[in-house]
């Protein structure tokens, strides 16, 4: 992937940017068929599928749309044969980030964990490449990540926040709505409504006293204004578990649900409690940026 002239990225899956069109249909009464054309046409949604070690660009232009500065990025994918050499461009003008998933972090989990980002575009071009060398420029600092490791942390809570374990995924999404305004066929695009997904943790009942306390609080004695939401962050750590690939920041964060899983006789499984937390906003600090 390229953006902005520069070569930020080796994806695990590319998909989108395809040629789309809207049919309008007449029916002809008297000979009994349908006479078609083409109205508006648009290209479809990009989604691809990332490590975490990619080029600062990818992840300054993520960090932009949680940010709310609404960045416009033009780029490429470029596509190539066995010898890694480009055989077949797709270019892409003006794209808004319209969704971010986080994957699912879970302690017992030995395989590797990819970033799922999609985006519109408001225009697009399949060309035949010119043969050249494909390469990415990787952050190199950065070493493969597992979703086994992690670290999370929420304020008031930190000792409690020891035994974590799995998180679920967490999307960002911003709508893009097109401006239709006649004669042009590529149409400008503007971001609009924006959401933060939930935050589901299964923790262990090691720690359930504090948390129930949060809870009570919360849910009955009423503590639960603005004033009592709660910032945290996760923290994605390489395989040596001291190295930090980048820090997930949650921000305005609220009990949504506090629950603990089926109690079991003669179970021999470790016993949780889940917590559900709503966020009002995400950022995302990769190892190698400033805050």
């Amino acid at each position: 992937m390229e953006l902005d002239g520069k070569h930020c990225a080796g994806l695990k899956k590319v998909d989108g940017l395809a040629y789309e069109a809207d049919i309008g249909t007449m029916d002809h009464g008297p000979i009994n068929m349908q006479t078609k054309h083409m109205t508006n046409f648009k290209y479809t949604p990009a989604k691809i599928t990332m490590g975490f070690a990619q080029a600062g660009v990818l992840w300054e232009w993520i960090r932009a749309s949680f940010r709310r500065d609404y960045a416009t990025k033009s780029g490429a994918f470029i596509a190539g044969d066995f010898n890694y050499k480009a055989t077949h461009r797709i270019d892409f003008m003006n794209a808004l980030i319209t969704e971010v998933t986080l994957p699912k972090l879970d302690g017992s989990s030995k395989e590797p964990a990819f970033v799922e980002v999609s985006f519109e575009a408001e225009d697009a071009r399949h060309t035949k490449a010119g043969g050249e060398d494909i390469k990415g420029d990787y952050g190199v600092k950065q070493k493969a990540f597992l979703p086994s490791c992690f670290r999370f942390d929420l304020a008031g809570l930190t000792d409690a926040c020891k035994r974590v374990a799995t998180i679920d995924a967490i999307t960002w999404k911003q709508s893009v709505v097109a401006d239709q305004i006649g004669a042009p066929r590529i149409l400008n695009k503007h971001p609009c409504k924006v959401t933060v997904g939930d935050c589901k943790l299964s923790i262990s009942s090691a720690d359930h006293e504090p948390w129930r306390q949060w809870a009570e609080a919360w849910f009955i004695n009423g503590k639960s204004l603005q004033e009592h939401h709660k910032d945290g962050s996760i923290t994605f750590l390489a395989p040596d578990m001291s190295t930090e690939i980048g820090t997930l920041q949650l921000k305005g964060c609220g009990l949504k649900k506090f629950s603990d899983e089926p109690f079991e006789a003669n179970s021999e499984k470790v016993k949780r409690f889940n917590v559900e937390l709503y966020i009002e906003e995400l950022d995302f600090i990769p190892a190698n940026m400033d805050a």
